[in-house]
């Protein structure tokens, strides 16, 4: 794939490394040179120095021929406007965004662009990790495509009960459970045991 990403900071650099290791074209936009030293000796990618909402700095990044877009600037107002650059001026088909404000990541939702809100998931995780509750993740996949991935550890058990009798909401469907680090799908006859943790998936 073709990616163009916007910012270089921690997130953006890392997530260009990563994608450069795996034999992706990245290219790295950022408005301050010193921070491409983040990408360290490796990185494959190209560089271009510039703000991620000027069009001659995103053409020079391949935007018109890329196949997504990652804004992840440490400016919510940079990002939603590379954002809507990309999406409306330039057609990338996948287009993604890295929001601190819950309020702009609705209003990123709404015109149709997929975000990472950590504010949103911290505060979530949070509130879950204090009262024991479950922990979730959100994910998009378009604008009316969306679920939860949750998790809840099982931290009493009376007696041994099998993973199909637990009883969950009518839109909640279980995956499987997580037991000594490893993941295993939900099957007949598979049964709880304490310190499980089950997994399941929720449509948004």
């Amino acid at each position: 794939m073709q990616i163009v990403v916007a910012g270089c900071g921690k997130v953006g650099s890392g997530f260009a490394q990563l994608m450069s290791e795996e034999g992706h074209d990245i290219s790295v936009i950022d408005e301050q040179n010193d921070n491409f030293v983040l990408l360290g000796p490796n990185f494959k990618g190209i560089t271009v120095w510039g703000s991620p909402i000027d069009e001659d700095v995103l053409k020079e990044a391949g935007i018109e021929t890329a196949d997504g877009f990652i804004a992840a600037t440490p400016d919510d107002n940079i990002n939603t406007m590379a954002c809507q650059v990309a999406k409306e001026i330039f057609n990338v088909p996948k287009i993604f965004a890295r929001v601190q404000d819950p309020v702009r990541e609705e209003v990123l939702y709404q015109f149709g662009v997929s975000t990472v809100c950590p504010t949103n998931m911290t505060v979530k995780e949070f509130r879950s990790l204090l009262l024991g509750e479950v922990g979730c993740k959100s994910f998009f996949f378009d604008i009316n495509v969306g679920v939860d991935f949750g998790y809840k550890k099982v931290d009493t058990l009376e007696k041994s009960i099998l993973l199909s009798e637990i009883p969950h909401p009518k839109d909640v469907h279980i995956l499987g459970l997580i037991r000594d680090g490893e993941l295993e799908f939900a099957q007949p006859g598979l049964r709880l045991e304490l310190d499980d943790e089950i997994v399941f998936v929720r449509k948004i």
